[in-house]
């Protein structure tokens, strides 16, 4: 299989991976026994017994009208909620387009712009004539990405809170919090903007002990080489995210280019100084795509890191 050449040199590594509610009723209740005066025992007792049921939930969107007591997870944001309760069913709508549309961006935190571009979308609608045929129209719309100011609390508090909904969303620990600390100028976080909304984000550690945390990861199954050390590392992708309705622009790709040329003051990095922090099926693709290198075995291999 052909592949194409990226510039990076294909590390000598040896592969080998390392490995709903219960009720409990009361006795039920029994007629008072009856004494026969040509009988002296004693009247008999009946034992109570205990009975086990499932709560069940009226829905007026089931078909049965019945809705078992139990929580959804929606596939697109990774909220769960309950869908028979009406406050639940607005929270969720509330995050959901937070998710897919991203979160307000007010005009007066799109300061330190590091980058502007443009990208091209491309719609299809029918024409009213009622004729199946569709007619593709295009427009363009501007992005920015904004490098976070550490100093600037507002700019912050709204990471902060994009980064909760982003770890939600990956089921992924809270990070180490690295782009927000003064005292670590290379860790840095960026985000991209789109018509006042926060569309995008990328965080970032630095790399500070490369033998302990920087490794090699086989794409193919996710597993760390073990035993082996990529020297190259200098920055570790720590997160990076694009809401879903904006996904497919190249703007992940884009905030990886900002990562290289603003992450150390008056240097430019090279893609292999950049790694990954052990990224999911999809972040996987784009890190194959972005820095991944072909090992002799034809296995794909990424530059991670430990955090």
């Amino acid at each position: 299989m052909k592949r194409r050449s990226t510039g990076l040199q294909t590390p000598d590594v040896s592969l080998t991976e390392e490995s709903g509610c219960q009720v409990e009723s009361g006795p039920e209740s029994a007629s008072s026994p009856v004494t026969s005066s040509k009988s002296s025992s004693p009247p008999s007792e009946k034992k109570s017994e205990k009975v086990q049921s499932t709560l069940r939930f009226t829905s007026p969107n089931s078909s049965s009208g019945l809705l078992a007591s139990r929580s959804t997870t929606c596939s697109a944001c990774g909220m769960t909620y309950y869908e028979y309760v009406p406050k639940d069913r607005e929270i969720h709508k509330k995050y959901h387009d937070l998710h897919a549309q991203g979160i307000p961006w007010p005009e007066s935190l799109s300061v330190k712009k590091v980058k502007d571009l443009t990208i091209t979308i491309n719609t299809s609608f029918k024409r009213a004539t009622g004729l199946k045929r569709q007619k593709n129209t295009s427009t363009t719309t501007k992005v920015q990405i904004i490098a976070i100011d550490k100093s600037n609390k507002k700019q912050v508090q709204k990471t902060s809170q994009m980064l909760d909904m982003v770890n939600r969303e990956l089921n992924a620990p809270t990070d180490s919090g690295e782009w927000m600390n003064p005292g670590i100028e290379s860790s840095r976080a960026f985000v991209v903007v789109i018509e006042n909304k926060a569309v995008g984000l990328c965080t970032t550690d630095t790399i500070s002990d490369v033998q302990k945390q920087s490794r090699w990861m086989v794409h193919r199954t996710q597993s760390i080489v073990p035993k082996q050390v990529n020297k190259n590392s200098k920055i570790g992708i720590s997160r990076i995210w694009v809401a879903s309705s904006w996904r497919r622009y190249g703007l992940a790709e884009a905030m990886l280019q900002v990562v290289l040329t603003n992450s150390i003051y008056g240097v430019s990095l090279a893609k292999s100084q950049i790694a990954f922090s052990q990224p999911s099926h999809s972040g996987g693709l784009l890190a194959k795509k972005f820095n991944g290198v072909q090992h002799k075995s034809g296995e794909i291999l990424l530059p991670v890191y430990l955090e």
